[in-house]
Parts: structure tokens; sequence; C-alpha cells
């Protein structure tokens, strides 16, 4: 950091009451609510489980995929 005053690092549960805060301060409650509700850590070992599906796929469908990804990505103008 190139600020001469560095704060000291909150712990985890300071970080997300003071996150939530912020967010009840921006969105209200009711909103901040529905904002969490949108975020889901899903279920599974992904590192594990990679394995299973991209060992199947070779370089060249790797790239197809992604340029396939690409054309249907809208351009930001």
């Amino acid at each position: 950091m190139s600020s001469t005053t560095q704060k000291k690092r909150r712990t985890l549960p300071q970080l997300a009451a003071d996150g939530f805060a912020a967010l009840i301060e921006k969105l209200g409650v009711a909103d901040a609510i529905r904002f969490l509700h949108l975020y889901d850590h899903g279920h599974g070992d992904y590192t594990s489980e990679r394995s299973q599906w991209l060992d199947r796929l070779s370089a060249e469908e790797v790239d197809q995929l992604v340029a396939k990804a690409a054309k249907k990505r809208p351009r930001n103008k």
C-alpha cells in the first residue's frame, strides 16, 4: 500500500459485519438481503471433479468451445 497510514486488518466477523452494514446503507435492509441471496457457493469439489469433464476434451475442442462462447458474449460499446 502506498498510503502512509495503514488500517488495522479486520477479522472475518468484522469484515462480514462492516460489509453487511455497507450493503444496508446503500441498498436498505430488504434489498441487501435480496442481494445476498443472489450468491450460491454451489456444491461439490471443483478441483477433483474437473478432471471428469476436462480430461475428455482435446485442446482443439477446448479452443472451439471458447471461440463459440466468445461469439455469444455481447460486446461492450
